[in-house]
């Protein structure tokens, strides 16, 4: 028997409890439904308000998402299962015994990389967002899984790859523990019943080299997602010194996914501050980052006269090139690159990203011009001080340096003196630079800031805040949609109006805390017994609208009647005690003499009219 399977039998891997458990028995069953797995979400208020706000921050619609039954039926049965099992697995494992495995950063870095899995998921469409979300979130389970199984072994496995990072961490566990994290990961999530469209690229992405995938095809897209978002969590959780280079590789990697190099900032700090968010909202510990402009400048503060560049010399004279070196060193901490022909220049430019570039006019390959040309017409390019230099000091060459776009011009046999000259123009040029991106990555911070907070507001303005319920402009807003949907499709729409009978009583009988409380109470009852599809809104005072689309007159009185029994069946507390509260029911349902929504509510308001008069607790149909 492998060491997969001893592992798997023993009892002794991460598991979800509690709720999460329930949903995942409860998926099992064939003639399950959302509003059964809702109920059950509902149980938990933790994982109900993160299913809300994952719903929301992965959606584009214009309308968010206000109520738990909504964001069960947007997610879907499947999605609903794995989230609820992420959530609960970082919830039961924000500790553990193992000495080296850091339980915090662990999470904090797959939490990462799950955002950056959902955002990636707008730009490339393989898979939806909240799905992707959980493949981040759990790309690295078999490390937990690891270092629960095997606390003290593991503990050892990490200390040796902390002293040689030169072997891979995967090669040290499969020595120690006869399998590896991606191996154990891979089974535990086919386990939970996360798709193998899924747990194949899981297994792979973090291969030197991975299997060989049809270019575009679903399997290369998830691998390539996988890798980026892994990258970025890296970079969030890297040390100040080495996110400059960690953020230049994201850069390069974020292209094979059609990111473009001057998008990859704003990418990236959307995806920071929805991290900050996040990490609050489940308390992990997250990293405060600055804009991804300053981390890839490598400072954040502004650069003096006196701030080292990096320099390419680009000379095919080894004694002119070694020249130029010796005065751009002297007295200084530049950091100088030589190179002797221009295609060697143009690679080296490339991959050091310089602040000045030294190039002679008369260079092998790509001579100076050509070369400064080249770099003109790259974004990179275009932020670099260019200074050509010639034998031949004449108007004819200085035309043409600038014609091709070359910041200034120098003759071979210049001076020190001359050269710091030249120095001092090109760094102002990199502080007005810095200064410029400082400020486009203030803005774009204070952009997602405002995207985040405009998500709230929205909601705020779409949710009643004593029910959680939609309130009346959402349901105006439903009901307007349902409307549309129902003349396209020439299907049937129905509305149910429905008052809490006596509320006035309640009120002055036991006081308005005792009244909301049974409004409360009332909403959560109609919102758990409504049907899949239907909508239940509050829309002022004791009054509820349930919106049942595709439903005709038959089908909602019987829904109605089921509303009213379960409420009327309820035990409510009032005062001291506990009391029955009832609610009469107006119903309408659209024909073709119905005029538009405000027509069908009054129609249904009527209704309830009847019913009130009739008595109370009871249904009246239009």
């Amino acid at each position: 028997m492998s060491q997969v399977e001893q592992l798997k039998i023993s009892d002794q891997l991460p598991s979800p409890r509690g709720v999460a458990l329930a949903i995942l028995e409860l998926s099992r069953r064939e003639n399950v439904t959302l509003g059964e797995i809702a109920r059950v979400v509902q149980t938990d208020p933790a994982l109900s308000s993160r299913l809300i706000k994952l719903a929301n921050t992965g959606s584009r619609i214009a309308r968010p998402v206000v109520s738990l039954q909504e964001a069960v039926v947007r997610q879907g049965m499947s999605t609903v299962r794995q989230l609820a099992l992420g959530f609960s697995l970082l919830d039961q494992y924000r500790s553990g015994t193992c000495a080296s495995f850091d339980y915090p950063a662990y999470w904090s870095h797959s939490l990462l990389m799950g955002l950056a899995m959902q955002a990636l998921a707008d730009r490339v469409r393989v898979a939806a967002a909240d799905e992707l979300f959980i493949c981040g979130l759990l790309a690295q389970v078999g490390r937990l899984a690891l270092a629960t199984a095997y606390a003290s072994e593991y503990d050892a496995v990490l200390k040796q790859h902390q002293a040689d990072p030169s072997q891979s961490l995967a090669t040290l566990e499969r020595a120690a523990l006869e399998t590896d994290h991606t191996e154990l990961g891979s089974v535990m999530m086919a386990e939970w019943g996360i798709p193998k469209a899924f747990t194949e690229p899981l297994a792979h992405y973090e291969d030197a080299e991975p299997p060989s995938y049809p270019n575009d095809s679903r399997n290369e897209s998830l691998v390539r997602m996988l890798r980026l978002s892994h990258s970025l969590a890296d970079l969030g959780m890297a040390d100040e010194s080495r996110r400059p280079q960690l953020a230049h590789a994201w850069v390069a990697q974020a292209e094979l996914l059609d990111i473009k190099p001057e998008q990859a900032g704003g990418f990236i700090d959307e995806v920071i501050a929805s991290w900050k968010e996040w990490g609050d909202l489940l308390k992990i510990p997250v990293s405060t980052l600055p804009p991804f402009a300053e981390i890839k400048l490598g400072d954040s503060e502004p650069h003096d006269d006196e701030t080292p560049l990096r320099i390419v010399v680009a000379d095919s004279n080894a004694f002119s090139r070694r020249k130029i070196m010796s005065l751009l060193v002297e007295n200084s901490a530049h950091i100088v690159y030589p190179a002797d022909n221009g295609n060697a220049a143009l690679a080296l430019t490339m991959e050091v990203l310089p602040h000045v570039i030294i190039a002679h006019f008369n260079l092998p390959g790509l001579d100076g011009p050509e070369l400064c040309h080249a770099l003109r017409e790259t974004e990179e390019g275009r932020r670099m001080h260019i200074l050509l230099m010639s034998d031949e000091h004449g108007e004819e060459q200085l035309i043409r340096a600038y014609e091709v776009g070359a910041d200034g011009y120098a003759p071979g046999s210049i001076s020190s003196a001359g050269l710091r000259t030249r120095l001092g123009a090109a760094q102002r040029f990199v502080q007005l630079q810095n200064a410029w991106e400082r400020d486009r990555a203030q803005l774009r911070q204070i952009a997602a800031e405002l995207a985040v907070a405009n998500r709230r507001l929205a909601n705020a303005a779409l949710t009643d805040l004593l029910t959680g319920l939609p309130n009346r402009r959402s349901a105006m807003d439903q009901l307007d949609q349902a409307w549309s949907g129902a003349l396209r499709a020439n299907q049937p729409l129905a509305v149910m109006v429905i008052d809490v009978d006596h509320f006035k009583h309640i009120n002055d009988s036991y006081g308005h805390a005792t009244g909301d409380h049974v409004l409360r109470e009332v909403a959560d009852v109609l919102r758990q017994s409504a049907r899949r599809g239907d909508s239940v809104c509050r829309i002022g005072g004791e009054e509820f609208l349930v919106i049942c689309p595709n439903t005709d007159l038959k089908a909602a009185v019987l829904s109605a009647e089921r509303l009213r029994a379960t409420l009327a069946n309820h035990p409510i507390t009032l005062g001291a005690g506990q009391g029955r509260v009832t609610i009469s029911i107006g119903v309408a349902a659209r024909h073709d003499n119905t005029l538009d929504t405000d027509a069908l509510v009054r129609l249904a308001d009527q209704a309830l009219y009847t019913a009130k008069q009739a008595g109370r607790n009871r249904i009246s149909a239009h």
